[in-house]
């Protein structure tokens, strides 16, 4: 996702609108791609990565690859949209 604002200004922006949708900025990936999708009833979801975290909280190892986290797709509510500067497609206005 690019970005014209300082990478700390983005972060910042970012971390507080992923709060504000009920997602903990701190599960996610730093480059984590995102998008909002309409779905079919109507509802609009937030699609995003997050890390796989065990019972305690602690970033799981990829199964798969054990110099890696483990990840997957997650879905959040949008009720509060991005800025328009954040640039996450399928965002509104």
């Amino acid at each position: 996702m690019a970005s014209t604002l300082p990478a700390e200004e983005w972060r910042v922006a970012m971390a507080q609108w992923l709060t504000a949708n009920g997602i903990d900025p701190n599960t996610v990936p730093v480059h984590s791609d995102f998008a909002i999708t309409d779905e079919p009833d109507g509802q609009r979801l937030i699609r995003y990565t997050e890390y796989v975290l065990t019972d305690d909280g602690k970033k799981q190892v990829d199964p798969q690859d054990p110099d890696e986290a483990w990840v997957r797709t997650a879905t959040a509510a949008c009720k509060e949209e991005p800025a328009a500067w954040l640039n996450v497609p399928g965002g509104r206005p």
